[in-house]
């Protein structure tokens, strides 16, 4: 597959294939082995806008960039979300549930629609179970994670196999909320808690069109699953807290977005986009937090990021009563 990958950039670009070998091992020395060379060689042909190949064997999930066809993954089940009704436009009904799978090294999200949720409400698949997941299209939902849908030609079936992880062990390792308090300068992928001042409010939309049955961006005004919708809107805001240790992107998601500047998507709605850039900079810049979160390097552009999930302002008689306690316990007091 590597060789397909690289044959396919050769081809498209004016590149030798040893320039291109440069830049795959560049790229692979960049993300500090969170992924193989045949997934640094999928994020070259990304940013070249080479179309990315179909692939009809099995790859590891932290080799699954947006994007992908024919996809086809194994991984074990240790999530599942709660099954939501919804009405579309035309008055129909429809339900969806989520299942999240992982094969340890990474996980992804896959929606069933319909027909497909019974599946989980007559427990035919579970949390536990293997499966197989094949012909799916890779997609980046709005949080940036990965997602796989199955659209007309995809399916799921069970497998055994008993290399994967336990749910209890996925579990904790993508969805543990309990977060370790660290210095910017040691953070490292996983879920960490900072106390830092926000430096920095990044320009932007803010507010990101969404379908309101599945919550997917949409393109245009339509849906991949639902077609042409009434769109919602998620708000989305991008800043750089700093610690004096070193500084951090981190980003903030739909409520936490709103709660953290104190503001509605509704009331940014009717605003341009400088102006909602002044409003929610008024909000943010100087804001001294302690906040918490999943981090993650960004692939596209290579840095560490936080994906916020709760936060609080810092209380300085609080964090004096922790560093003393930190100093107690070197000590030995």
């Amino acid at each position: 597959m590597l060789d397909e990958v690289l044959d396919k950039i050769e081809k498209q670009t004016n590149l030798s294939r040893k320039d291109i070998m440069k830049k795959v091992d560049d790229k692979y020395e960049q993300m500090d082995g969170l992924i193989t060379k045949e997934g640094a060689a999928y994020l070259i042909a990304r940013e070249f806008g080479v179309p990315l190949p179909t692939t009809d064997r099995r790859l590891q999930m932290k080799n699954i960039v947006s994007g992908m066809k024919n996809i086809n993954v194994s991984g074990r089940i240790f999530r599942i979300s709660q099954i939501n009704d919804f009405e579309r436009m035309d008055g129909t009904k429809g339900k969806v549930v989520n299942l999240f799978i992982s094969d340890g090294t990474g996980f992804l999200r896959v929606p069933l629609w319909n027909d497909q949720v019974d599946l989980i409400a007559n427990e035919t698949v579970k949390i536990g179970d293997t499966i197989q997941v094949t012909n799916g299209l890779s997609r980046e939902n709005v949080y940036g994670d990965i997602e796989i849908s199955l659209g007309k030609f995809g399916g799921l079936k069970q497998i055994d196999n008993t290399e994967f992880p336990s749910e209890e062990e996925l579990s904790k390792k993508f969805f543990s909320m309990s977060s370790d308090r660290a210095p910017v300068k040691d953070i490292v992928p996983g879920n960490f808690e900072i106390a830092a001042t926000i430096a920095h409010v990044f320009k932007g939309r803010f507010l990101f069109a969404v379908c309101p049955v599945c919550n997917s961006s949409l393109q245009g005004d339509k849906c991949v699953e639902h077609g042409v919708v009434e769109p919602n809107y998620a708000l989305v805001i991008s800043c750089i807290a700093d610690d004096g240790t070193g500084d951090l992107r981190v980003v903030f998601f739909r409520n936490l977005a709103e709660r953290v500047c104190d503001i509605s998507s509704q009331e940014l709605v009717i605003l341009n986009e400088e102006e909602r850039y002044q409003k929610i900079k008024d909000k943010l810049l100087g804001r001294e937090l302690i906040i918490s979160g999943k981090v993650k390097k960004n692939q596209m552009f290579e840095r560490l990021e936080m994906m916020g999930n709760d936060f609080k302002d810092i209380n300085v008689l609080d964090e004096s009563k922790k560093v003393l306690e930190d100093i107690e316990l070197k000590i030995g007091v």
